[in-house]
């Protein structure tokens, strides 16, 4: 039998490829994906477009992000390795409305804005479109075998295996159960993120204490090294980490290379459609909570970040049982209009918040921290820290709409407005606060 590799292309990627075997595969809610292939010359690549245009001079350091600059990019890379535009057909998908859908979703149109552009550039270059499935209120997926340039768009839900119906949820003392044998958050990294959140640290204790755990310091310093945190620096040692960026990036960096080893503990084929899905997801909310954050100016931005961060942990305790039932919650989400948590009740009899709250207590975290994992689906609900449980929500909307597939989730909107006018936000915020979301996730542990 052989064995073809998937490669993803994330949101704000591309990639093009001369005879290659393997396959090309995005998730796509809000954004465009666009295949491109040449049979003749066995030539083609995608692109996973985020949004219409560049918004000024913000963010043109990433052109593949946008439609009116990434298209014509991809298709100049086609062409440079000998195809042409007559032999070139292209497949778009996505540009959906994921629902429920908002007034700001319909007023914004970001999807059918970037689809516009992108059937103008194919047009003017001379690229026959054979097949366009845009718009709508389903989250798909995109593939391209780059070995016979066949293409497929799928629901994203939708799994190889039929869903089993014989499924019998866990009780909570099965969930306790899990919870003392799944392994959890180092002790060294709690006791770093509640020195982190009393704002009680100085970076030689915070650095004194790591040393003492060589696993976490040595991920720690990976991750510093990282595309997302570092970029070109190259650090060896928490003493130049410290120099190069900071005491609030190592704390970070720190936080985010223990919540990285707890959440790959889950597979691909519950509640996340790639490998490290869930981690990559929670670290886009964790960096998105922190823009709002800077820009409201309503919380501090680190502790948005780790709010962010940590709201989904309780779903690392469900996906142990819920990985091969998960094509039933999502086939009931697709063709009934309760919400992610009451479907996910009535599968599994509990939902992954409140897990997540029982993992926050029995962790010790802030009573703020707690109330966010607790709530982040509905933030009028939150006793205190509204501002931080509404941004976290934003956040994790802006990302499922945004980066779809990392974490399979269909959030609740009733009114996006509410939400804006809670944080001082217009509609008018929401494209420059897209634009920020980090398209270097998942490089940020290789």
């Amino acid at each position: 039998m052989n064995y073809q590799k998937t490669e993803h292309i994330a949101a704000g990627r591309m990639k093009a490829d001369k005879n290659s075997s393997s396959m090309y595969q995005a998730y796509l809610g809000t954004c465009l994906g666009v295949a491109l292939y040449d049979k003749t010359h066995k030539i083609g690549g995608m692109i996973h477009i985020l949004l219409p245009e560049p918004l000024g001079t913000i963010g043109t350091d990433c052109p593949e992000k946008y439609a009116s600059t990434g298209i014509p990019i991809l298709i100049d890379k086609i062409l440079s390795m000998g195809s042409s535009p007559e032999n070139l057909r292209a497949v778009i998908a996505g540009g959906a409305l994921v629902g429920p859908v908002s007034p700001q979703d319909i007023g914004l149109d970001i999807g059918g804005r970037s689809t516009d552009i992108t059937r103008a550039i194919l047009q003017s270059r001379g690229i026959k479109i054979i097949k366009s499935e845009t718009g709508g209120f389903f989250t798909c997926t995109l593939e391209l075998n780059m070995e016979t340039g066949k293409t497929t768009i799928n629901p994203a839900w939708e799994d190889i295996n039929k869903p089993r119906e014989d499924f019998i949820p866990p009780t909570l003392d099965d969930i306790n159960k899990t919870i003392e044998n799944i392994k959890p958050i180092p002790q060294t990294a709690l006791k770093i993120l509640r020195m982190f959140q009393d704002n009680r640290y100085g970076i030689t204790e915070i650095t004194r204490v790591l040393s003492r755990d060589q696993v976490l310091s040595g991920q720690t310093l990976k991750l510093c090294n990282s595309a997302m945190f570092a970029g070109p620096i190259k650090v060896d040692t928490l003493k130049e980490a410290v120099l190069l960026l900071g005491e609030d990036q190592l704390l970070k960096s720190v936080i985010t290379a223990a919540v990285d080893t707890y959440y790959h503990q889950t597979g691909i084929s519950g509640y996340s459609l790639c490998r490290g899905g869930l981690f990559f997801h929670s670290v886009g909310v964790a960096i998105t909570a922190e823009n709002l954050a800077k820009k409201t100016g309503r919380v501090p931005g680190k502790h948005a970040y780790t709010a962010g961060l940590l709201h989904d942990i309780g779903k690392v305790i469900l996906d142990q049982y819920i990985s091969e039932y998960i094509p039933l919650l999502f086939r009931n989400l697709s063709i009934k209009t309760e919400n992610f948590l009451d479907s996910e009740k009535k599968l599994l009899g509990i939902s992954h918040a409140r897990v997540g709250e029982i993992l926050a207590r029995k962790w010790q975290f802030s009573t703020s921290l707690s109330q966010v994992i607790r709530h982040h689906h509905h933030p009028e609900n939150a006793r205190e820290d509204k501002d931080l449980t509404y941004i976290v929500y934003l956040a994790d909307l802006l990302m499922e709409k945004f980066h779809a597939g990392y974490d399979l989730e269909k959030m609740q909107v009733q009114s996006m407005e509410h939400v804006l006018e809670h944080l001082g936000l217009t509609p008018g915020d929401i494209p420059e606060i897209i634009d920020t979301i980090p398209t270097n996730i998942m490089n940020t542990n290789q």
